[in-house]
């Protein structure tokens, strides 16, 4: 019996050193996750991804969303989407809520797992209903407009409330839109005009959008008031808002709402462009072409209709196919500009089908099979179906 003691003591000593080094581990565990997070803010992202695979490997699920993430954004290391989703997808796993969100948004755009919106609507609710806003937003669209899930407003109104009582302000204003119309929640005119109003007034630039959109617009709720929606327009494009860069030189443009000017008109065309605003390439274009509050440049407007033509702009296909037949601001080709005016005659451009037309008529032989040929190719690459 005299052992007793000294065995109760090295069983004493042996739970603490256990305790000790299971506490020195979780130590070590966040000190490597916090220097990793420091290196990614740094830019070091080779630092980041060596501290932050182990851990990883190891099933931590912070680790693997920020691993997976690396792998999305390319650094340090390829794009590389599907190791990506295989990280994000076992931090989803484990109930992360942040990777939980981000899986059912690359499950919507099929980026590094199948398209499939029954399982991105399954992934979004999981962190919605653990209060995530961004997941409360995007769940709120789905049911909307019914993209991939069966169309549900009423779901939709308590998706957006749930968001815009967390401060999300995008939802907050589409919640506001609903209330004023009745739209799969009860009218609430007043209630929808305050919320919209104090979003705006506290600087929230989609809130300030929408306002500026209703007074440009005008209707039932909101009288038409150019210079109220110039205003708000300004706002949003101080704040770096592509479209309201865009809309506000087309005021400035136009002389609605502020006195005419082409030089304010163009800087923000080009702010909207530099931003990839499509209408903003297009305006920029016709900024350069026509020397409008500019000097003329026809090589620097075929540049900026080329950005807003591959990305299914028609007006600027048009445009880009005149520029090929004139030979003003590229080398002229009259096969490319047939291609050009056949993808905006898919896109409805009005004239379009008989420009396309007049020219095929003007072709040799050998001119007219390469043009169709080409006309095919470019319809598949750059004809955008509109979003109904």
């Amino acid at each position: 019996m005299k052992y007793v003691p000294l065995l109760r003591t090295l069983l004493i000593i042996t739970l603490c050193y256990t305790q000790a080094g299971t506490t020195f581990a979780a130590k070590q565990k966040q000190d490597d996750f916090s220097r990793a997070l420091q290196a990614y803010n740094d830019d070091d992202f080779a630092t980041a991804l060596m501290l932050w695979f182990p851990l990883a490997q190891n099933g931590d699920a912070k680790a693997q969303y920020r691993l997976g993430k690396m792998y999305l954004e390319q650094k340090a290391q390829h794009k590389d989407p599907e190791e990506a989703a295989k990280w994000i997808s076992r931090a989803a796993r484990k109930n992360h809520i942040e990777a939980q969100t981000l899986l059912g948004q690359m499950h919507l755009q099929g980026l590094g797992v199948s398209q499939n919106y029954k399982k991105a609507a399954n992934w979004l609710l999981k962190s919605a209903r653990q209060k995530d806003q961004t997941a409360q937003y995007i769940l709120a669209r789905l049911y909307y407009f019914g993209d991939g899930i069966p169309l549900d407003k009423s779901k939709a109104a308590y998706w957006y409330k749930q968001a815009s009582d967390q401060g999300h302000g995008k939802a907050r204003a589409q919640l506001a839109l609903m209330y004023l119309k009745g739209d799969g929640i009860s009218q609430k005119v007043e209630q929808g005009k305050q919320l919209l109003e104090s979003a705006a007034a506290e600087g929230i630039t989609y809130a300030q959008l929408t306002l500026a959109d209703l007074y440009f617009e005008g209707g039932k709720h909101y009288e038409k008031n150019l210079q109220k929606a110039t205003r708000l327009y300004l706002k949003a494009a101080e704040s770096g808002n592509p479209r309201a860069q865009n809309l506000l030189g087309e005021l400035y443009e136009k002389g609605e709402g502020i006195d005419k000017d082409p030089a304010s008109a163009f800087q923000w065309y080009l702010k909207a462009s530099n931003n990839n605003e499509l209408d903003g390439h297009y305006n920029l274009g016709r900024a350069y072409v026509n020397g409008y509050g500019t000097e003329k440049d026809f090589k620097k407007g075929v540049e900026a209709f080329l950005k807003a033509a591959e990305a299914g702009h028609g007006k600027a296909q048009m445009d880009l196919g005149v520029a090929y037949y004139t030979g003003k601001g590229v080398a002229p080709d009259s096969t490319i500009a047939y291609a050009w005016f056949s993808v905006a005659e898919a896109s409805s451009v009005e004239n379009a089908r008989e420009t396309r037309k007049a020219l095929y008529d003007k072709l040799s032989t050998e001119d007219k099979k390469q043009a169709v040929r080409l006309a095919s190719e470019y319809r598949r690459k750059y004809y955008v179906r509109p979003i109904k």
